[in-house]
């Protein structure tokens, strides 16, 4: 909920992305857009002639392929394609003229039954071609809704420069089941907004000796963020008490009642920007190592509670947190990871698969080579294209793109560093074999084998 009274110039990227993002399959009739895809509900469908042409990589392995006009989502047919063969691998494709540089808004229904994996299995893809051969592709990877079963894949691609042309390939592969798919359409529509913002990451070791001491100068740090204008800023891990001899004991600063978690709230609320602070939080008498989310008004929005603790903290007390949350707020989802949560690639990527766009983490340090910590944030950034942003004692703070390149970086004490990003970045990648180009969080969230991942919850000691 966007409250009145603020800027709604800063809110209208926002506004305009959600806007694109809930239209449904009707959308080209809605807007009046042309869908440029023929025969988009397979009613006209023969097999072997026609707009949309079916095959596989290997004859023998291709799924059957017919008109369904017993199980539609609308009009009077859809395309199915059956297969009791676990091999098996089929595609029915259909190609368009399109310009390149502009933007399309690609939607297909699909009804999977008995097949293992959506993620491994149904395909939605793009690919890109210019006069010359491929330009690159994309993955259509965001679903929408369970309707009866069916599902919407939808989403915003843009066209490679000099492309000219687009084949949509609807495949089933790799499993037994069946798919049925409908209603597919492509139609050129507006450029989404740019989504910018400024994120600021604070480096800074608080000296002591007393907890208003650290409060004070981290205050006057927040005056230096909210007068750059920063949209978010991140804090260190447990900085009220550091270096005061407190640690983690029970005082009022290691509190959401505390001192220093009011100056935040002020700062937060003074400046209009949201803050994400490690802090050490006593509840009765049992302890955790959190950190608060405070937003633009100043209240604290959410916390998350670190879950993978070292030995030195459990030794003082600490309780893990049981859950990974992400937070939403009026630029986008965000989520958290404190320190040594860091270790675990598999946090990081639960964050991005719930929808994480920017990771923030307070950390401590890292015990290992002075490289080391550069080269995990950039791993975690890199390998689920978000933002990465880390505020350390021990190193250099980070501002990572979705790429894994380092935008800011510091290692001067009482320092800010701050970055524009634009939220909407999806770098493109390629490799040797590959025909063109993929985008990060098309390619990744599809060529992912989530089915096999189930021993990543399982321990063994001696293993």
């Amino acid at each position: 909920m966007i409250e009145t009274g603020l800027n709604m110039k800063r809110y209208m990227p926002l506004i305009i992305l959600l806007l694109y993002s809930g239209m449904s399959k009707s959308y080209a009739q809605d807007t009046g857009q042309t869908n440029l895809l023929k025969d988009p509900g397979f009613e006209n469908f023969v097999p072997g002639s026609g707009v949309w042409h079916t095959g596989g990589p290997v004859k023998s392995m291709e799924p059957k392929t017919m008109p369904d006009m017993k199980v539609h989502f609308s009009g009077s047919c859809s395309l199915k394609m059956e297969s009791n063969n676990p091999a098996c691998h089929g595609v029915a494709v259909q190609k368009v003229n399109i310009t390149g540089g502009k933007t399309y808004r690609a939607s297909a229904r699909f009804l999977a039954e008995n097949v293992g994996s959506i993620d491994k299995s149904v395909l939605f893809r793009i690919k890109w071609f210019s006069n010359s051969g491929p330009t690159g592709y994309d993955y259509i990877s965001g679903l929408e809704g369970d309707d009866g079963g069916w599902l919407l894949a939808s989403g915003m691609v843009k066209a490679p420069e000099g492309s000219t042309s687009a084949e949509i390939a609807l495949e089933f592969r790799w499993s037994m089941g069946s798919i049925r798919w409908d209603d597919i359409s492509l139609t050129e529509c507006a450029e989404a907004a740019a989504r910018k913002i400024k994120v600021g990451s604070i480096h800074y070791r608080p000296e002591g000796p007393a907890v208003a001491d650290n409060v004070s100068a981290m205050a006057r740090l927040l005056d230096q963020a909210g007068r750059a204008g920063c949209d978010i800023v991140c804090l260190p891990e447990g900085w009220p008490t550091c270096n005061t001899g407190t640690g983690m004991t029970k005082v009022e600063a290691n509190t959401l009642g505390g001192s220093a978690s009011a100056m935040m709230a002020a700062k937060a609320r003074q400046y209009g920007m949201y803050i994400v602070s490690g802090l050490y939080d006593w509840r009765g008498d049992t302890l955790y190592n959190i950190a608060a989310l405070y937003d633009r008004q100043g209240k604290i929005q959410g916390i998350y509670k670190k879950v993978q603790l070292p030995d030195s903290e459990a030794e003082a007390g600490a309780v893990p947190g049981n859950s990974l949350p992400v937070f939403t707020t009026d630029f986008g989802t965000i989520g958290i990871l404190i320190c040594w949560d860091i270790i675990s690639p598999e946090i990081a990527r639960i964050l991005a698969l719930k929808g994480a766009e920017l990771i923030l983490c307070p950390i401590w340090g890292d015990v290992r080579t002075a490289d080391s910590w550069k080269v995990t944030a950039r791993s975690r950034a890199m390998d689920n294209g978000i933002y990465f942003v880390t505020s350390i004692y021990d190193g250099h703070s980070l501002i990572v793109d979705p790429a894994g390149e380092v935008m800011k970086e510091t290692g001067t004490q009482g320092t800010l560093l701050t970055a524009d990003i634009d939220l909407g970045f999806n770098p493109p990648w390629s490799w040797i074999g590959n025909a063109g180009r993929g985008t990060w969080r098309g390619v990744w969230r599809k060529d992912r084998r989530s089915d096999l991942f189930s021993p990543l919850g399982d321990y063994r000691g001696g293993h």
